[in-house]
């Protein structure tokens, strides 16, 4: 892995900047086994959408601790957009996956978000995909997770990871 300095960090979120991200994604997809997480909150969350984006701003770094602190010591997390983040998880077999996915919603779920407007929950939902170098093909896996996370979003237990 690359070392990563100050500035590959996002100061709001915690977070890796994505362009950091996404080479190392590509550069690890290529070497080894893992997965992708690409995470969103889910209708629970939906009065948190509405809030203005003062109230997102105060919001976005409780989101990111509760994300980074379910994830494993060497998975990377980025904030996308908007309430959207993605994590790699490097040398993750889809069970490995699956159980970081939960970790990741039951961190959210026992947050408490403080906002201008008092106190909100947020619940998020997990889209994601595994890779192998083996059986690796040129397939988009960003594509790929995103649309999981579509599907996630429908049903419970809000996660989708093939």
């Amino acid at each position: 892995m690359p070392v990563l300095g100050p500035e590959d960090f996002d100061p709001v979120t915690g977070a890796i900047h994505w362009a950091k991200f996404a080479r190392i994604l590509e550069a690890e997809r290529l070497q080894a086994v893992g997965a992708l997480l690409v995470i969103d909150l889910d209708e629970r969350s939906t009065e948190i959408e509405t809030l203005a984006e003062k109230s997102r701003e105060s919001v976005l770094p409780w989101l990111s601790q509760s994300i980074r602190q379910a994830v494993r010591a060497d998975d990377l997390v980025t904030h996308l957009y908007n309430y959207r983040f993605a994590v790699l998880l490097r040398g993750a077999a889809q069970e490995v996956a699956g159980s970081v996915a939960t970790r990741i919603r039951e961190s959210v779920d026992d947050t408490l978000f403080m906002t201008n407007e008092g106190i909100s929950r947020l619940g998020v939902a997990v889209g994601g995909v595994t890779y192998d170098p083996a059986r690796e093909t040129d397939s988009d896996i960003i594509k790929a997770a995103f649309d999981n996370l579509g599907n996630a979003g429908k049903n419970e237990p809000f996660i989708l990871i093939s």
